[in-house]
């Protein structure tokens, strides 16, 4: 079978590269055999190709990235029956499993959540990582105390993936939010999107327009998954007692720009925020409970899923350049055949 592979840490466009490897055994009890058609390209992705997550710089070679797909089911283990709602030829949704950038993976069934047929193969690539973030971010945000009678949700990066999401979320509980993005397009397209004031960063005054559209509320959460100078500029935006969700590092290598006198003296908060914790302490209440939730945003709002272009897996090396290309809207997509 065909998969993207790299030997070393580095730039993916530089080491990534498509070849034939073996097959994956047939599944063991538990294990379910899945084809996978689509993929997302994920930040988190390319960080780990760049060996962000790891000081240990040795690869088993070759590894294959990716942990989120969607795909046919191909076999099933042992013990695996019909009350699970899978079925040999079913679609199916996979998370987390090591080596969806492949044509073909094995993964355990309590990662395999199976997809109707109402929600697209773009919305089922995506059905994880960034809806359950963003719901991650969302329950984060009341745990800190946002209220939607006088507080404010402040949100960078919100033409995102990911922002669109814990936008829509807010809205429909009734929370008042600011967002910002980085250009003036970028506004103009998420008003088109949402109808709440958006800013651009590309605008010196941001900051002061900002607490202009805040109208008097309090700044209680601002969620960010930049880092870097962003960060101290929006802890100056939070109120006293405020709380700074920060989920992400695109802006590698810069740090946090965090006055410590300012977080001490005026209370504020800096938590971070990762699907990885949702992995490890999440209970299997609250799994079940996100996984709906996903599954419901895919099926009532697929327009928050959309594609920024799709990719066959040897044109890998456009797909992570398109990935990092400024303005784009979407996620980006690696496909293989279904057959």
């Amino acid at each position: 079978m065909r998969s993207i592979v790299h030997d070393r840490f580095g730039e993916p466009s530089e080491v990534l590269r498509v070849t034939e490897v073996p097959d994956p055994a047939a599944p063991g009890p538990g294990e379910v055999l899945i084809r996978v058609t689509t993929r997302p390209v994920h930040p988190g992705d390319l960080a780990g190709i760049r060996g962000r997550y790891t000081t240990d710089h040795h690869l088993p070679a070759p590894f294959t990235p990716g942990m989120e797909g969607v795909g046919m089911v191909e076999a099933l283990g042992d013990g695996i029956g019909v009350d699970s709602g899978l079925t040999v030829g079913g679609r199916v949704a996979f998370f987390p499993v090591a080596g969806g950038w492949g044509e073909r993976v094995v993964a355990p069934r309590q990662f395999v959540t199976p997809v109707p047929d109402t929600v697209t193969d773009v919305a089922a690539s995506q059905l994880m990582v960034k809806p359950i973030t963003a719901a991650m971010l969302l329950r984060a945000a009341e745990e800190a105390g946002l209220s939607a009678d006088d507080g404010l949700l402040v949100q960078t990066a919100a033409g995102s993936g990911v922002g669109r999401l814990v936008t829509a979320m807010a809205l429909a509980r009734g929370y008042v939010t600011v967002s910002v993005v980085r250009s003036a397009a970028g506004a103009a397209a998420l008003r088109e999107t949402f109808d709440m004031p958006v800013l651009s960063t590309d605008d010196d005054n941001w900051v002061a327009r900002l607490r202009e559209a805040a109208g008097g509320r309090p700044v209680q959460v601002a969620v960010d998954p930049i880092g870097g100078a962003i960060s101290a500029e929006l802890t100056g935006l939070l109120a006293d007692g405020g709380t700074l969700l920060t989920y992400g590092g695109l802006a590698e290598g810069e740090p946090m720009g965090l006055d410590a006198m300012a977080l001490t003296s005026r209370g504020l908060t800096v938590r971070g925020v990762t699907i990885g914790r949702w992995l490890i302490s999440a209970s299997e209440a609250l799994r079940a409970q996100d996984i709906d939730g996903s599954l419901h945003l895919a099926q009532e709002r697929p327009d928050l899923f959309d594609a920024a272009a799709e990719y066959d897996l040897a044109h890998v090396t456009d797909a992570v350049q398109h990935m990092e290309r400024p303005g784009k809207t979407g996620t980006v997509l690696l496909t293989s055949p279904a057959v």
